[in-house]
C-alpha cells in the first residue's frame, strides 16, 4: 500500500512521537512517504521512507494547495493525518483526489477528524465519542499508542532517598502541582525524597517558573531538581525510582509506557489513560484523580515495599512487550488498512 504519513506544525510532544512510530511501523510492510512542515526535526531523516515532502507553514491556503498537488502527483492510497489542520483541509481536498484520508485522534478533541474518510482513535472512549456524534462506526477503529522498546528489563533498587520523577507538557491538566502538593505531605509525614522535574513549555503564562513558584509555596523547592526539556529519556530514568503521571486529563499516556520501558515504577492518576495502561497493584499504582493525599500515600506504600516494586515493574515490562511495541502497531495497522483497501 502507498501511504503518506502526514503531520503539520509538529512539536516535541506525544503526537510527534506517535507520528514517528507510525512511520516505523508502516515501513515494515508498506511504501511510506512523509509530509511534514519546515519546522520538523532531524529525526525524520533517520526513518526508512520513500520521500519527505515539506510544507512552508507560513500560509494555510498555500500549504493546502501544495498538499493537493502532492496528492495528485504522488497518488498515495491513503493519507494519515496526525494534525487537526490537515484534517480540516481534507473536508475540501477529498473532492479533488481519490486518496482516502485517515484521521488519528490523539485526544478527546475530535471535531476536525470527522472530515476524514476513516478515524483511528487511541482508546475506546474517544472512539465512542466519535461514533455517538454520527460518524459511521464501520469506519472508526481503535489503535492504541505504542513505543519502541530499546532496553531490556533491569531490576532496580530504591535509592535512599528515593527519586520521584515527572516530565511532560507544562500545563495545568498535567498535574505538576498535584505532585508538588503530595511532596509537601511526604515531608510532613517524614518520608524523605527528591523530585526530578522535567517538561517543555507551551504558549501561555503557565510555565516552568510557575512550577518553581508552586514548589516554593509548598516548601519543597530545595528538594527539587529542574531539568527542563527531556530529550534523553534513558538518561532521565537512570536516576528515577518512581515516575508520576498525575494528569487531570490523559486520554492515553505515552509517558506511562516510557516508564514501563525503563523498568521504573509508575504511579498515575486514574485518568482514562492511567486506567487503560495500569492495573492497580499488579503492574503499577493508581491514585484518585486530583487527590494529592492519595498520591502521597501510594508513594509511601511503594517506598516501603521493595519486593512489590520489582514485581510491579517486571509485570509492566512484560505488558509493554506484549501489547504496546512497534511490532504490535504494525500488525494492528496492517489489519485495519487491509479492511480499508478491500
Amino acid at each position: 500500500m502507498k501511504i503518506l504519513n502526514a503531520i503539520h506544525a509538529q512539536s516535541i510532544g506525544g503526537v510527534d512521537q506517535m507520528f514517528c512510530n507510525y512511520s516505523k511501523a508502516l515501513t515494515k510492510k508498506h511504501e511510506v512517504s512523509l509530509l511534514i512542515s519546515d519546522n520538523g526535526n532531524d529525526n525524520y531523516n533517520n526513518l526508512n521512507v520513500k520521500k519527505i515532502f515539506k510544507l512552508k507553514n507560513n500560509s494555510q491556503i498555500i500549504d493546502c494547495l501544495k498538499l493537493l498537488l502532492i496528492l495528485l502527483k504522488y497518488r498515495p492510497d491513503v493519507i494519515i493525518c496526525h494534525s487537526s489542520r490537515l484534517m480540516k483541509w481534507m473536508k475540501i481536498l477529498k473532492y479533488f483526489t481519490k486518496t482516502k484520508s485517515i484521521a488519528i485522534n490523539h485526544g478527546i478533541t475530535f471535531k476536525n477528524s470527522l472530515n476524514c474518510d476513516y478515524i483511528f482513535s487511541i482508546n475506546q472512549q474517544i472512539s465512542n465519542l466519535v461514533t455517538s456524534s454520527g460518524f459511521d462506526a464501520a469506519k472508526s477503529f481503535v489503535i492504541p499508542n505504542v513505543i519502541e522498546i530499546d532496553e531490556a528489563y533491569q531490576k532496580k533498587q530504591l535509592k535512599k532517598p528515593p527519586v520521584i520523577g515527572i516530565y511532560g507538557r507544562i500545563e495545568p491538566r498535567k498535574g505538576f502541582d498535584i505532585l508538588i502538593a503530595a511532596a509537601e505531605i511526604l515531608q510532613q509525614k517524614k518520608q524523605d525524597f527528591k523530585l526530578k522535574i522535567g517538561g517543555f513549555e507551551v504558549e501561555g503564562s503557565y510555565n516552568l517558573e510557575t512550577i518553581k513558584k508552586i514548589a516554593k509555596d509548598h516548601k519543597v523547592y530545595e528538594k527539587c531538581e529542574f531539568v527542563g526539556v527531556v530529550k534523553d529519556k534513558k538518561s532521565f530514568f537512570e536516576n528515577v525510582d518512581i515516575f508520576c503521571v498525575p494528569s487531570r486529563e490523559e486520554p492515553f499516556g505515552l509517558v506511562i509506557l516510557e516508564g514501563f520501558a525503563n523498568s521504573t515504577l509508575v504511579i498515575s492518576s486514574d485518568s482514562d489513560g492511567g486506567k487503560l495502561l495500569i492495573k492497580n497493584e499488579i503492574d503499577g499504582l493508581l491514585f484518585k484523580n486530583d487527590d494529592a493525599s492519595d498520591l502521597a500515600n501510594k508513594i509511601i506504600f511503594i517506598c516501603n515495599n521493595q519486593e512489590k516494586y520489582c514485581d510491579f515493574t517486571q509485570m509492566a515490562y512484560l505488558k509493554l512487550q506484549k501489547e504496546f511495541g512497534i511490532n504490535k502497531l504494525s500488525d494492528n495497522l496492517t489489519q485495519v488498512l487491509q479492511k480499508i483497501y478491500e
